[in-house]
């Protein structure tokens, strides 16, 4: 008898441990397996959401460097620009030595607009650029004007389709040549959509820089010399304002001159006369 409660016990222990290892149904249904390409589609998912609810901002920044060798941080800044993973769209370097010349460079450089922080940063850091003397952040959010632009392509899209259809189905040369009138039209409007879809693109992707590079000059009391320099051509200066005004005034005031000249010869005559009459009435 003790062997059978024994044996009894022995079968219960069993099946309880087999119970416990066993998975519960409730538990298997509330959490299920998770399928093999669950990864790949979630990924899928996670960029069309970005790409719906994200925005699209167009970026510009305007910077203008004080240096002490502005042309040299103009060529370090454009060397520099290609490791960043951009370009310079234009760039004006004035280089003139005379006196009084105004000595600057501008530069309009586009950088990816993930890198642009790192950029402006490493501006002050520029060989020949003594410090950023102002910076300027600008942003404008196209997102409405790219939604506009998909659903007016679609759109066009949809126009394009029928008006093929409807020339597939044209039965004489005036329809052909209406249809395909209007087909030409839409499409040179889905061309120019495309275009500004692309170019919107281009201008979300790259951040336009305005880089204006201008020399740092110490006040120096000028010698002498400069002085006596200074005045000279300062009297040139006057006197050539002075003999272009009197040539204008000669050449604008021509018809005064003829009236001059009238009124002399009238006086001339007038007085010769009276020299004449004197001398008549002299000896009597």
């Amino acid at each position: 008898m003790r062997w059978l409660l024994v044996l009894t016990l022995l079968v219960l222990v069993i099946s309880a441990c087999t119970r416990t290892g066993r998975p519960s149904p409730d538990v298997a249904t509330a959490v299920p397996p998770e399928p093999s390409g669950g990864g790949s589609a979630r990924g899928e998912r996670a960029v069309d959401n970005g790409s719906v609810l994200g925005r699209f901002v167009v970026r510009e920044a305007e910077v203008m460097l004080a240096c002490g060798d502005y042309r040299r941080a103009a060529a370090e800044i454009q060397q520099k620009i290609g490791d960043y993973g951009g370009y310079v769209a234009e760039a004006d370097i004035s280089d003139l030595r005379a006196p009084g010349s105004p000595q600057w460079a501008s530069l309009t450089v586009l950088v990816p607009e993930q890198r642009l922080q790192a950029f402006l940063s490493e501006l002050a850091a520029v060989a020949g650029v003594e410090r950023v003397a102002s910076q300027r952040l600008l942003s404008r959010d196209v997102t409405e004007e790219t939604i506009d632009l998909a659903a007016r392509r679609r759109a066009l899209e949809a126009t394009e389709q029928r008006m093929l259809d409807l020339l597939n189905r044209a039965e004489t040369i005036d329809e052909v040549l209406r249809v395909e009138q209007e087909l030409a039209r839409v499409r040179t409007e889905l061309e120019q959509l495309a275009e500004r879809a692309r170019s919107l693109e281009r201008r979300t992707i790259y951040a336009v820089v305005r880089i204006r590079l201008v020399p740092t000059t110490e006040a120096t009391e000028p010698s002498l010399g400069q002085t006596a320099q200074h005045a000279w051509e300062t009297s040139l200066a006057l006197l050539r304002t002075v003999l272009r005004a009197t040539v204008w005034i000669s050449v604008a005031l021509w018809w005064i001159w003829g009236i001059l000249i009238v009124a002399f010869l009238g006086l001339l005559v007038f007085w010769r006369g009276r020299a004449a009459r004197c001398r008549t009435v002299a000896p009597e």
